[in-house]
């Protein structure tokens, strides 16, 4: 028995205990250790559904407007220019029927929820500096009417840059030609730069707003704005109006992406069977 009892041990890892008229034999504990988890499996199966049904609303509940707003902006975007002055002119009218003037508008939570979070501990973020969104929504206040131009001005490879007129945000192009002031939130062009027209004797530059259509109250308020030294800044070329902000918001376009992605791998790598 004692033969036996050892050839089972060497062969099946089982022990042999004797008693006076018989023997049982048991398995052996084995060492198993079970697979570290850097999370709790719950909580990574709730990270991977709400975050997946965060981009699954960007779909979800976007407009037939928005997506015609966004592909007729796209097809802007490539079409070959005229002439540089004749774009000026008709990207600063485009971007002003495209959108309509608005302060309040505010990034959804369906358009990036990883944004909109990080919007309720920093209340800039809120508000959008990509062209894309405001295009979507079809509003923006002055500064955002400006992004998207800026942006259209870009792709058909004119420099610009934000200026900033007493609260009133305004664009300056470089063109072979000279400087123009772009406004798409009045829908003007000016064939000076900023600091020509205030150069300008009073009053011509209210004459060539009339030109443009607007009524004489507007042109003075306007006129005094371009002349105004109170929050009278200019941007480098090409910079955004807060390059803080617009990386911020690269990053969280980028977690909107990754963190469902990377979620469903940590889902999958804790399920996956174990090798004993």
């Amino acid at each position: 028995m004692t033969g036996d009892a050892r050839t089972l041990e060497e062969r099946f890892g089982w022990k042999a205990i004797g008693f006076e008229n018989h023997m049982e034999y048991f398995v052996t504990e084995r060492n198993c250790t079970e697979k570290p988890r850097l999370l709790p499996f719950a909580f990574l199966m709730a990270i991977a559904c709400l975050s997946s049904l965060g981009v699954s609303a960007r779909f979800w509940f976007a407009d037939g407007r928005s997506m015609q707003r966004l592909v007729d902006y796209q097809s802007v975007k490539h079409l070959p220019p005229p002439s540089v002055q004749q774009s000026l002119r008709c990207l600063t009218a485009y971007v002003h029927r495209l959108t309509e003037h608005s302060s309040g508008r505010d990034l959804a939570i369906w358009e990036n929820w990883t944004q909109w979070l990080v919007g309720q501990f920093y209340s800039p973020m809120l508000r959008t500096q990509n062209p894309r969104w405001i295009v979507s929504g079809g509003k923006g206040d002055c500064s955002e009417r400006a992004a998207v131009l800026q942006d259209l001005l870009g792709c058909h490879g004119i420099e610009s840059r934000f200026v900033g007129l007493g609260g009133h945000v305004v664009l300056e192009a470089q063109t072979e030609t000279g400087t123009w002031v772009l406004d798409p939130d009045y829908g003007i062009t000016m064939d000076l730069g900023i600091e020509q027209l205030q150069r300008q004797a009073p009053g011509h530059v209210a004459a060539k707003l009339v030109g443009h259509g607007m009524t004489g109250a507007s042109t003075i308020e306007y006129e005094r704005l371009i002349r105004t030294e109170q929050d009278n800044i200019q941007l480098d070329w090409n910079a955004p109006l807060s390059p803080r902000l617009k990386r911020l918001e690269e990053f969280c376009e980028i977690a909107f992406w990754l963190v469902p992605a990377v979620s469903w791998l940590f889902v999958a790598w804790n399920i996956r069977p174990s090798r004993d």
